[in-house]
């Protein structure tokens, strides 16, 4: 689900505290992004599934969520041809599907992460 090389990279060169603001980031702003995805789709609004799609993309790759962002990659080329096919709206199911698991991987990585940011237990050096 995670791409475990991807997220060690993003916590190595982040710390733990940014890459957990991150995941918080990700939790409250994608249930959004797929409500904005549904919303589009019943609407024939091909530019707020493209911009949807485009941002959950984006999230995904940075945490090495693969399956989603590829999804997400392939929704939004889809919508970005000015209508909303079958394949599109199929598109969005597999995305939406996907996007529960990737999700719940998030929620688990912040729970790892958690208590990498305590602070040391060990006294300070002099």
């Amino acid at each position: 689900m995670l791409n475990p090389q991807v997220v060690q990279e993003l916590v190595d060169s982040l710390e733990a505290p940014f890459v957990i603001e991150l995941v918080n980031t990700f939790l409250e702003d994608s249930p959004q992004l797929i409500d904005e995805i549904h919303q589009g789709i019943q609407g024939n609004e091909t530019e707020q599934v493209h911009r949807a799609a485009h941002t959950l993309k984006s999230f995904s790759k940075t945490f090495g969520l693969e399956q989603l962002g590829s999804l997400c990659q392939g929704l939004e080329k889809l919508s970005a041809h000015g209508e909303l096919s079958e394949g599109t709206k199929s598109a969005a199911k597999d995305t939406e599907a996907a996007y529960r698991p990737a999700r719940q991987a998030l929620a688990d990585l912040r729970q790892e992460l958690v208590p990498m940011t305590a602070p040391s237990s060990r006294p300070p050096e002099s």
